[in-house]
């Protein structure tokens, strides 16, 4: 069978919107409108202070997705400490960035750049190279809120 697999257990915020990808499988060649050959997500909360990186895909449940992919309000606190010390990184070859241990790594500086106030959200969340994020906005997506 000619198909696309659409994953199960990404989200992504877009536009202040928080959605969560849905197990699918596509055929190929596809015959139908563009929205049934396109993967589905299904929509699961709005951000009130839009996303803390726009388009960025992770893999994260969904009942934590709307917390760690929107932005936080202004009085939430710090999610992280920064620093930076070199150490083995654990990295994968497609990681930008890392979080184990409530340290948040950037993976190709092969530092710890932060420590976060109240761990991971997920022990060996990453964010992987190409994705549309900054350093600030990894705290808040890796470091639970």
């Amino acid at each position: 069978m000619n198909g696309v697999d659409c994953p199960d257990g990404l989200a992504r915020c877009t536009g202040g919107l928080v959605e969560a990808s849905r197990l699918a499988i596509l055929p190929q060649p596809c015959r139908g409108s563009p929205e049934q050959c396109t993967c589905p997500w299904e929509r699961l909360a709005e951000c009130h202070r839009g996303c803390v990186a726009d388009g960025l895909e992770v893999v994260v449940e969904r009942e934590k997705a709307s917390a760690q992919l929107c932005a936080p309000e202004a009085d939430a606190g710090a999610t992280a400490r920064i620093l930076a010390v070199t150490s083995p990184s654990g990295c994968e070859e497609e990681d930008l960035f890392r979080c184990a241990g409530g340290a948040v790594v950037s993976c190709s500086e092969s530092a710890v750049v932060a420590i976060c106030a109240r761990g991971c959200s997920v022990e060996g969340a990453s964010i992987d190279r190409g994705q549309p994020v900054s350093r600030e906005a990894a705290f808040a997506i890796l470091c639970s809120r």
